[in-house]
């Protein structure tokens, strides 16, 4: 079995990487990936940077060059829903862009709909939720390309997809460039810090600062699932 792994930031890869056996770095059609073994499946990761473009095009690297079984973009985001707090796990059930918006001139396309994450994937998420000690969450992922700092902002987001979780820049372009491909898909996001807090933006440059080591460990318990 072959599953890719897609991140954004150096963090996030040298987090996942450490987690590998007999691993390797390869460099292909001028992106760079690393490969290697965990529980007996074969992953691939590749970095793609921050923001929709930078994924949708790593991701469709990964695909082309791997043909892999499932796709799995982890990170982190930002807390939508005041359920959350900051370490709480997003498991991802759909993705849609919240700052995209075609009105009638949009009919036919499904640029402006959520994408559903793969149903086996949220099944086998939803039964790590009842035995993980990290606290998992499952729900509507909002991407765009904007590091969302105002309330304003996060009240238009929510009233838009009452249904979202969590909000970051990344993930609805993954599952777009997955679904175009076939390719089942699944994010989890990592909540960095809580939006609309005084605190906010405190709180994400602590994140890394203080991030366990075991916050990856959801990324690993659940591929050893599959």
């Amino acid at each position: 079995m072959k599953i890719a792994v897609i991140v954004a930031m150096q963090k996030e890869m040298d987090s996942l990487s450490a987690l590998l056996k007999n691993k390797k770095t390869e460099t292909v059609g001028g992106f760079t990936y690393v490969t290697g073994e965990l529980d007996r499946k074969t992953l691939i990761l590749h970095q793609s940077g921050i923001g929709k473009v930078n994924a949708a095009v790593g991701a469709s690297g990964l695909i082309r060059n791997y043909q892999p079984d499932y796709f799995i973009s982890s990170g982190c985001a930002g807390g939508l829903d005041s359920q959350l707090k900051v370490m709480d796990v997003i498991a991802s059930t759909s993705t849609v862009y919240h700052d995209v918006f075609v009105g009638e001139a949009g009919e036919g396309l499904d640029i402006e709909r959520p994408y559903p994450s793969d149903t086996y994937l949220i099944n086998k998420a939803k039964a790590l939720s009842q035995t993980s000690p990290v606290t998992i969450h499952l729900g509507q992922i909002c991407t765009g390309d904007q590091f969302i700092t105002e309330r304003a902002k996060l009240e238009l987001i929510k009233q838009r997809f009452p249904e979202g979780l969590a909000v970051d820049m990344e993930s609805c372009a993954i599952a777009h460039t997955c679904k175009i491909f076939g390719v089942p898909f699944i994010s989890f996001r990592i909540i960095s810090d809580t939006i609309g807090a005084e605190i906010q933006v405190d709180e994400y440059k602590n994140f890394w600062a203080e991030m366990a080591d075991h916050s990856f460990e959801v990324v690993r318990a659940f591929i050893g699932q599959l």
